[in-house]
């Protein structure tokens, strides 16, 4: 079973999590992204959704830098998978990279 985190305090939010157990994924739930780091050590999620601003989004993609984020903002359009993806230090690393972005668009 997948295991989500949801952080927001919202309807959506609480909407999100129903919607995610109803296809049977284990939710946790947070009020704020503060909450949500503190749930990360025990729950061990495969991805989390953070819904609202999330002012503190990057903390949380600091101190989880494998974690794919799914970041929903309530008056946008679209919806943005934030995943972290290390590479070596080397020049053609990082052109590498910067070239598959430009090419997965």
């Amino acid at each position: 079973m997948s295991k989500a985190l949801i952080i927001g305090d919202s309807l959506f939010a609480e909407a999100v999590a129903q919607l995610l157990r109803q296809h049977h994924f284990a939710v946790t739930t947070a009020a704020t992204v503060s909450d949500g780091l503190q749930c990360i050590a025990d729950l061990s999620p495969d991805l989390a959704i953070v819904i609202g601003k999330g002012e503190d989004l990057c903390l949380f993609l600091e101190s989880c830098p494998d974690l794919p984020v799914l970041h929903v903002e309530l008056n946008a359009d679209d919806l943005r998978l934030i995943r972290s993806q290390r590479i070596h230090p080397r020049v053609e690393d990082l052109l590498t990279a910067v070239q598959s972005l430009f090419l997965g668009r």
